[in-house]
């Protein structure tokens, strides 16, 4: 045997070992999922305290830490992690959401702070590569098979999980008189929503599918749902300018409803399961400021601080913030924008300062730099 070859045969032996030690592991893992399956199936009081319940981060304090990431969705905030938190303690009761807002408003963003800091797996998904079985394009319950994969394979920590679904409104009719793709693929997701037992085998070292209940799972759809506000407007007998033939309507008579979802074009059996409807904010010039200035996902202040880190001190006056706002606001997608501009500003001083590396202490922005990003002065 050749030298090659036999440091080829080791390395076989090794990676054979190192499969059959995961499929042991795997095994172990199904027989303790399926266990504990078995154990939660005999909670059936909604009321009943779980382990899980107990570990969950207080509502309260869980609001006060969103909020120092989303700005100026306040109530949108409180809703979100109020249906959530639901799905949490109560098992009995499904969470099936749905988050209305255009780009930018920080659907996203909000949904997976919630989820970091309580510790749930999720997966987001784009609803538009999804299609009819049989078809080309991805399956619904490759949804599941992804969950699982960011659970790190857990069956029993994936069956809590929240399986997020953007851009869901571009499966609707919305007008048209035929969308069967559209149609097929929110009529498959029926499925999941309601809670139903799927046989799932997404590891090669299991020997066989094992059950997974989709009853425990959290499902969020978002979307922009363009026009949506124009058959709510006509529900509440509203004119072009907005305002109402009839007395001034309450909040609630405001929300929107599953009869404006099912004339905008979702199927009424889809609509139905939607228990849940938030409507984020537009966000305006002042709430896009306060994101660069007070957000803990400010873009500027991540560059103050990667600036700080190699020693040089950024100094501009505060107006920036409501001009990078104003210049974002121009392309209408919201905080999105918020990077792009920054990152634009910065081009410049990023290679100058990396072009004359520790020759620089400080960045002086000055106010054309919004428009022009050669308006600075580094000392």
């Amino acid at each position: 045997m050749t030298a090659q070859s036999a440091k080829l045969a080791k390395r076989t032996k090794k990676k054979t070992k190192k499969q059959k030690d995961a499929k042991v592991k795997n095994k172990s893992k199904v027989k303790k999922n399926k266990e504990i399956g078995a154990g939660r199936e005999k909670k059936t009081n909604p009321e009943v305290v779980t382990s899980q319940e107990k570990e969950l981060i207080p509502i309260e304090e869980l609001e006060r830490k969103v909020r120092q990431y989303i700005v100026g969705q306040d109530a949108q905030v409180k809703q979100i992690i109020s249906a959530i938190y639901r799905a949490k303690i109560f098992s009995s009761i499904k969470a099936n959401v749905l988050i209305i807002g255009n780009s930018g408003t920080g659907k996203t963003a909000t949904i997976k702070k919630v989820a970091e800091l309580l510790g749930i797996p999720y997966t987001i998904e784009d609803a538009t590569k999804y299609t009819q079985e049989g078809y080309y394009g991805a399956d619904v319950e490759e949804m599941i098979y992804n969950l699982i994969q960011n659970a790190d394979g857990d069956f029993i920590e994936a069956s809590t999980g929240m399986i997020i679904i953007d851009e869901i409104d571009k499966k609707a009719l919305n007008g048209e008189e035929h969308n069967p793709a559209g149609t097929e693929v929110l009529n498959s997701l029926l499925k999941i929503i309601e809670g139903t037992t799927m046989m799932i085998c997404p590891s090669p070292f299991m020997d066989e599918p094992i059950p997974f209940s989709t009853e425990g799972l959290t499902i969020i759809f978002m979307g922009a749902f363009p026009g949506l506000d124009k058959i709510r407007d006509a529900r509440l007998n509203r004119n072009a300018f907005g305002f109402s033939r009839n007395e001034v309507k309450s909040s609630g008579e405001c929300r929107y409803i599953k009869q404006d979802l099912v004339r905008y074009g979702l199927p009424e059996e889809f609509a139905g399961r939607v228990d849940t409807i938030i409507e984020m904010n537009q966000l305006s010039v002042p709430e896009l400021t306060k994101i660069l200035t007070d957000s803990k996902l400010s873009i500027f202040r991540r560059y103050e601080k990667e600036f700080r880190r190699f020693g040089i001190r950024l100094k501009y006056d505060n107006e920036i913030f409501e001009k990078i706002a104003n210049k974002a606001l121009e392309v209408k997608t919201g905080a999105r924008e918020l990077s792009t501009v920054v990152n634009w500003m910065f081009e410049d001083v990023v290679f100058e300062v990396f072009a004359k590396p520790g020759k620089y202490k400080e960045c002086l922005l000055l106010p054309g730099i919004v428009e022009d990003n050669t308006e600075y002065l580094l000392s």
